[in-house]
């Protein structure tokens, strides 16, 4: 699955001169929490609803409404935002950019395509992506293989997909993610049935470790 199936296109934008009012007014209207800030048409930061949030006076703070709503109006975007966003490519591949964001901590990404923004990516695409490659949960199932040494053993796909479809049953999507505490990947493959278990017990005879 490739990001471009998944961003939001045509983004709404913000400019760095652009006041922190009118942002926060940005977000409340188009209901986002992310802003790309562009300027001559590159993407040079990203502002956020924390941003914004840090951005603000304390409640605790001795200024006035005056003396807060003028610093307010004369904050830019500019002096709060993310600056340089790590952006992505519209064919990048979802897992990738999930294995991305949790390796620098981002929720959310630029989508850029010969040096435009084309989009914007967020946690909530990728969970609705995640959701999509689940799929119907009312009439299908996930397997989860344990520790699927898949650099190792060429042909592991091939040799799991016939166990499954010589039950009849049909393989409807596979996908993998590191083990996090040990060696070998962790196999989530989504087969059309929900009644798996001869399935699982073949699988197991073959070596496979399920998991929870």
């Amino acid at each position: 699955m490739k990001i471009k199936h998944w961003m939001t296109s045509n983004p709404v934008t913000v400019k760095p001169d652009t006041p922190i009012v009118e942002a926060s007014r940005l977000m409340k209207e188009h209901k986002v929490r992310h802003l790309p800030v562009v300027d001559r048409g590159k993407v040079v930061g990203m502002v956020t609803h924390r941003h914004l949030l840090e951005a603000s006076p304390s409640v605790a703070t001795s200024l006035s409404i005056h003396e807060i709503n003028y610093l307010l109006a004369n904050l830019k975007v500019e002096e709060v935002m993310q600056k340089d966003p790590i952006c992505i490519s519209p064919d990048d591949l979802v897992l990738d950019v999930v294995l991305l964001g949790q390796e620098k901590g981002i929720g959310a990404f630029p989508v850029v395509d010969n040096g435009r923004l084309v989009g914007i990516v967020t946690e909530t695409e990728i969970y609705r992506a995640f959701v999509q490659l689940l799929g119907d949960r009312e009439h299908d199932s996930i397997i989860i293989l344990e520790n699927v040494r898949l650099r190792q053993t060429i042909g592991a796909l091939s040799r799991i997909a016939s166990i499954i479809e010589a039950h009849d049953i049909p393989v409807l999507g596979i996908f993998t993610l590191p083990h996090r505490r040990r060696p070998g990947n962790r196999l989530y493959i989504r087969v059309g049935t929900k009644d798996t278990e001869q399935l699982c017990r073949d699988l197991e005879a073959e070596g496979y470790v399920i998991g929870d």
